[in-house]
């Protein structure tokens, strides 16, 4: 079963899809008020927030990075990794800004 998702590309679009529905549960969960994403968005700029939501997320995706080592498929966990350095480019753009 998990030789069928030891692949890179899995692994990449897993990394690059699950701290966005982290990101949208947070909204949903606490912020559901607030109109998504514009509106979401603004609030946790304008509070300074955004950098650190958008961390937290990041975090959420290494967590399954670590799972992925313990299960020994490595060639997932390598998408993981190269999904979560593009976030981590991406918060430094939205911290620059």
């Amino acid at each position: 079963m998990l030789d069928k998702i030891n692949k890179q590309w899995i692994g990449f679009v897993f990394g690059i899809v699950f701290p966005a529905f982290c990101f949208f549960c947070y909204w949903l969960f606490l912020h559901n008020q607030l109109n998504f994403p514009n509106g979401f968005i603004r609030y946790l700029r304008n509070g300074n927030m955004l950098q650190e939501v958008a961390i937290a997320c990041i975090i959420a995706s290494l967590v399954v990075f670590y799972i992925s080592l313990n299960k020994k498929i490595f060639d997932f966990g390598r998408g993981l990794i190269i999904a979560a350095f593009l976030y981590v480019g991406l918060v430094l753009y939205i911290s620059l800004l």
